[in-house]
């Protein structure tokens, strides 16, 4: 195995690895959080919970056949084995893209006023967002239905045709001509949607902040920092994470345009498309660790759980004691 190739297993596995660390992380926090601090729930849990478990999967699939590489089987995965991971990872992918635009939708829904159109959806949206995710699931799968047909394992074969290779699995298009344009259109108008929706939506965002900043700039004019109000914090992260995204996107797409057009079969650059497409996995979690409040209370949280646990279980005790101790002397 030459020095770039065991440099680029590395880059990998680093960044999965620090993905997968603050996912979990955050998957651990939000759980704690639905079963033991219900007050401290918001409506936005269940999207982020999506978003963080969505890119867990994006990057266990990233890992897995790197690691197979490393240990030199090619063909363990086998042609089964490439289906489930290549499905299973396009379809991640996919409801990254869709997750990240319904958080930025209904993120926009929130700050907006009262008395707007957006304004007047603030009551019924939290109803909607489990049935959008169900749709989400749907939709990905049936977009990607065609990879069943497609996915095969590399055999220490040249493959000549377009394909998009991830360590030891390629996507080749076996089928005619037309079924892959309309796949590839398909999967073109469902991006081009989502982020035409994104950029919609996080332009509103960085106006009603704007014009909040204005307001409150105008009522403390004494204090010339005021501190921005819990809404304006996550609204600023939400746009921090749907431009990490696009930026992100847009490289990888770029870069994968030009090599399928252009026939060109250079393995380490497939390489690289892939570890572009885990980049926005791995640094969404820490936007959100840094900036929810709720995340660096963890801790003490924890804490407080268990040592309201605690009392109970002595106090029982003690009034078991007590009460045994009654009785005539």
């Amino acid at each position: 195995m030459f020095l770039n190739e065991q440099l680029m297993i590395i880059f990998v596995l680093s960044q999965a690895g620090i993905g997968l660390l603050g996912n979990l992380t955050l998957l651990m926090v939000y759980a704690s959080i639905f079963f033991f601090q219900s007050n401290q729930k918001k409506t936005t849990d269940l999207i982020l919970t999506h978003l963080i478990m969505t890119n867990t999967v994006i990057l266990i699939t990233q890992i897995f056949p790197g690691v197979v590489v490393t240990f030199g089987m090619m063909n363990f995965l086998g042609d089964v084995g490439c289906l489930i991971i290549m499905y299973i990872r396009r379809v991640a992918r996919g409801l990254s893209i869709c997750t990240t635009c319904l958080l930025s939708v209904f993120q926009a829904i929130t700050i907006s006023p009262s008395t707007s159109r957006w304004g007047q959806l603030k009551h019924r949206t939290p109803n909607y967002i489990l049935p959008s995710l169900l749709f989400f699931w749907l939709l990905n799968m049936l977009i990607y239905i065609n990879l069943v047909t497609k996915t095969m394992a590399l055999k220490n074969v040249t493959i000549t045709g377009s394909g998009y290779h991830v360590q030891s699995c390629s996507n080749v298009f076996r089928e005619s001509y037309l079924n892959d344009i309309t796949f590839i259109i398909t999967m073109t108008f469902r991006d081009l949607f989502f982020l035409f929706l994104m950029s919609c939506t996080s332009g509103y965002m960085v106006m009603m902040l704007h014009q909040h900043r204005k307001r409150v700039q105008h009522i403390h004019t004494t204090n010339l920092s005021p501190k921005p109000s819990a809404e304006s914090k996550a609204t600023q992260s939400i746009l921090l994470l749907v431009s990490c995204f696009v930026c992100f996107y847009c490289i990888n797409s770029s870069i994968t345009v030009y090599l399928n057009f252009m026939k060109k079969e250079d393995f380490q650059v497939y390489d690289i498309v892939a570890f572009l497409g885990g980049g926005y996995a791995s640094l969404s979690p820490l936007v959100l660790i840094s900036s929810d409040h709720r995340v660096r209370r963890a801790p003490c949280s924890l804490e407080e759980v268990r040592s309201l646990s605690l009392p109970r279980m002595g106090g029982y005790q003690s009034k078991s004691t007590s009460l045994g101790q009654v009785g005539p002397k």
